[in-house]
């Protein structure tokens, strides 16, 4: 296995796995009253678009 595909598959399921968690936190704060910590859906969001970058990065034309 090419070390390049490897680090495309890697990068693709962080930036899902990360979307998801974004995701997941969204609708746990719509459910919530108050105020809430919105630190998890900040650095996963974050982190899903540099993986999302990286992806890009290591995509063969």
């Amino acid at each position: 296995m090419d070390l390049t595909l490897i680090g495309l598959l890697i990068s693709y399921s962080m930036a899902l796995y990360l979307f998801s968690t974004a995701f997941y936190e969204a609708i746990r704060f719509s459910r919530e009253k108050g105020k809430v910590n919105g630190t998890t859906f900040l650095f996963s969001f974050t982190f899903a678009l540099i993986f999302t970058r990286i992806t890009y990065l290591f995509h063969p034309y």
